[in-house]
């Protein structure tokens, strides 16, 4: 008698596709603090500011010398439009900003905190003060990049 080898039908693996969502931290009728900032990093970004973008917002106009209604009444080629010119466009207008990481880092050497990112803070809630005529209006969101 010959060994008779049964096999076992293959079980069938059904195939799903993972679904990533976007973490993004955006103002919507709530006032952010700079920890909110931070814990969304930390929770949502593997504590790492390297892999969090910030986007400008369709309310942006990155064509214009003043983007934003906000921060560019100084000194022309001040800090405060440099750095704000810096985290919408980029280095140069060239977007050559990877990640949050890299914009913290490079404008640490003008001032801006690293802790409280006072102009991040200003784009995303828009303005510097409560006062602002544009203020709980976003124009920037941080997103986690995949």
């Amino acid at each position: 008698m010959k060994n008779l080898i049964v096999q076992k039908p293959e079980a069938k693996v059904a195939k799903t596709k993972a679904v990533i969502k976007k973490a993004e931290l955006v103002v919507n009728g709530k006032e952010l603090s700079y920890d909110d900032i931070w814990n969304f990093v930390k929770e949502k970004a593997g504590g790492s500011e390297a892999n969090v973008v910030i986007v400008p917002l369709d309310n942006v106009d990155l064509k214009s010398d003043k983007p934003v209604p906000f921060g560019y009444g100084g000194k022309a080629g001040g800090v405060r439009q440099r750095i704000q010119d810096g985290m919408l466009k980029g280095k140069d207008g060239d977007k050559t900003f990877k990640n949050l990481k890299e914009v913290l880092n490079h404008f640490a050497t003008d001032g801006h905190s690293r802790k409280q990112p006072v102009c991040l803070h200003a784009l995303m809630h828009g303005g510097y003060s409560s006062s602002s005529k544009y203020w709980m209006t976003p124009y920037v969101k941080l997103v986690v990049q995949g």
